[in-house]
């Protein structure tokens, strides 16, 4: 098994056949990634109500997922926002995810690297219970 812990995304293209139109690189979000989020976003805090003691958590799921978007879009080509090319910034990131059409695309996109990862897996345990 070849463990990688870089991971600098895969390209996704507007139309499979002409690359030039443009595309995005995704990646799937990481385990290590998603703990530093959630260490960000989840806040625990000790309360006490009647002589109860309990844990408090509270989420800012909002700049949660602000920080997942901004991870899994890696970069993109010829995107454009409000009429204008856009750089792949964390706030044109933010704007683009607006869009249910660009969104759409995303979600398919991560949707084809799980079905890529989850082959592999399967390849991996064949390969295994043979030998």
């Amino acid at each position: 098994m070849n463990i990688s812990t870089e991971n600098k995304g895969q390209w996704f293209y507007f139309d499979e056949s002409n690359p030039d139109e443009g595309g995005v690189c995704i990646r799937e979000l990481s385990v290590d990634e998603l703990e530093r989020i959630e260490s960000i976003t989840v806040k625990t805090h000790k309360k006490v109500k009647h002589g109860v003691a309990y844990d408090e958590t509270r989420t800012d799921d909002k700049l949660a997922k602000k920080m997942r978007w901004d991870y899994c879009i890696v970069d993109w080509k010829n995107v454009v926002i409000d009429g204008a090319s856009a750089d792949c910034t964390s706030e044109n990131k933010q704007k683009a995810v607006k869009s249910m059409a660009f969104l759409r695309f995303i979600l398919s996109c991560l949707e084809k690297l799980n079905d890529e990862a989850e082959i592999s897996n399967e390849a991996r345990l064949k390969n295994s219970e043979t030998s």
